[in-house]
């Protein structure tokens, strides 16, 4: 498809060959990475017309029109619907471009990104004595750019303002402690952690995650094997922990940190009320987790708002926390787990109210330690440490708490054998057997 431009271009042509561009037949993996290569190029261009288009508007005091007593970035926010932070950055960036033609020059040739802009003004302009020496190093950080990643910019950045203005140092270290912020927030599958800690208190969570890890690993030769094939980062010293995965991260700090610190007993009450969680499901959903209910039914419990009355949830006893779970997660949690059950009638009146104790006693825990050793899902080297007590038969469906109606299972393997309902049958040995061939059954 060929376009062809009268007269003066305009945005609106360059929506058009986008247009164009995203309609085109498919690419094959070399050219599109081609095309990307192109695409950065393009999309470093635009952020230097849009910076240019956000000088314009300075100049032109078109923000003064409608509020006398206005500023550009009050327009910028009210008109162009940005944050305080975003319109900011604009306006510096407008004005960093006028100051150092050569970072805007390279920007509007497409070998700059705006993000590396951003990196170079973040840290070049943060105090008088660096701001006065940009223009010196301008050229170098611009070159720079251009050639290596945000991390390892930001890494040179971060050395050229030691060394050029030393003494700020310590406020710079105190710049990182007054952004620390751990956030916990609850999404529709799960709870999401997003923190960000000084050097201190960072390397203070790295020993920590790094001495779970050990742990982990110690009795956990796989994870080793995984491991290694993250170890060429650590080469390059990223700004993450290397040398292990995300899953085994999530691990340690759960299984070493977080389960051991919640059984000491040492974390305190919140208004009386323990620091552990309830698990909170009606007794039709444990003994039947799959059978759906009548669209009918459903429907009078919506309109009369009783439908949670009917689903299982989890929740934190001694603060904010409450998450929606599905029947087998909660047949999971009611197996083995320090919690506080509480199963429901038809109507929503507890039935049972368990105590804040583990459901399988210790003495039948340590036996089965003996027994199984660990995780018995078949290749799976998780040890007893790492893993939790499985009824067979479910406590709500009969099943006693006893050791020949147990199985040691690790979290995954646990989590999956609810959700895929594999059977686990007992041998005439009394050694448990995860009968994984079920899946294979009557298939055609």
């Amino acid at each position: 498809m060929s376009i062809e431009l009268l007269g003066q271009p305009t945005v609106d042509d360059a929506m058009e060959v986008l247009g164009a561009l995203q309609d085109a037949t498919a690419l094959s993996g070399p050219d599109a990475s081609a095309q990307l290569a192109r695409v950065d190029v393009l999309a470093a261009q635009l952020d230097a017309y849009r910076v240019a288009l956000v000088d314009t508007i300075r100049a032109s005091e078109v923000w003064r029109e409608d509020d006398p007593n206005g500023t550009p970035a009050s327009f910028l926010r009210r008109e162009h619907v940005m944050d305080h932070r975003q319109a900011k950055s604009d306006l510096r960036t407008a004005a960093a471009f006028a100051r150092f033609p050569e970072l805007e020059q390279a920007c509007q040739a497409g070998r700059v990104s705006r993000a590396k802009v951003d990196v170079i003004l973040a840290v070049g302009l943060r105090n008088t004595q660096r701001d006065t020496a940009l223009g010196d190093f301008i050229g170098i950080f611009v070159d720079l750019a251009a050639r290596v990643t945000i991390t390892d910019l930001k890494r040179t950045l971060d050395l050229w303002a030691d060394q050029i203005d030393p003494l700020p140092t310590p406020g710079d270290s105190h710049d990182p402690h007054t952004r620390r912020e751990l956030r916990v927030r609850q999404l529709g599958d799960g709870v999401k952690l997003d923190g960000f800690f000084g050097p201190d208190q960072g390397m203070r969570i790295m020993v920590a995650i790094n001495a779970a890890l050990d742990l982990h690993r110690r009795d956990n030769p796989a994870a080793k094997d995984a491991a290694r094939a993250e170890q060429g980062e650590a080469e390059h010293g990223t700004y993450r922990i290397t040398t292990s995965t995300g899953a085994q991260r999530a691990d340690a700090f759960i299984d070493a940190i977080i389960n051991p610190l919640l059984e000491s007993g040492h974390l305190p009450t919140s208004g009386g009320a323990p620091a552990t969680i309830c698990v909170t499901v009606p007794l039709d959903r444990l003994q039947n987790p799959l059978l759906p209910v009548d669209p009918e039914e459903l429907k009078g419990r919506l309109i009369n708002g009783t439908a949670h009355q009917h689903s299982a949830a989890v929740r934190a006893t001694n603060g904010p926390g409450h998450v929606l779970i599905n029947s087998t997660k909660a047949q999971q949690l009611s197996c083995d787990a320090t919690i506080q059950r509480v199963v429901l009638d038809p109507v929503g009146k507890p039935l049972d109210i368990g105590r804040r104790t583990r459901v399988i006693p210790e003495q039948i825990r340590t036996a089965l330690i003996v027994r199984d050793g660990g995780c018995r899902f078949p290749f799976c080297d998780k040890p007893a440490g790492w893993t939790e007590g499985h009824h067979i038969q479910h406590w709500s469906q009969g099943g006693s708490t006893s050791l020949d109606n147990l199985v040691l299972l690790c979290s995954r393997h646990h989590h999956q054998i609810h959700s895929e309902q594999i059977p686990i049958e007992m041998g005439p040995n009394g050694i448990p057997r995860v009968a994984l061939e079920h899946r294979y059954r009557n298939r055609s």
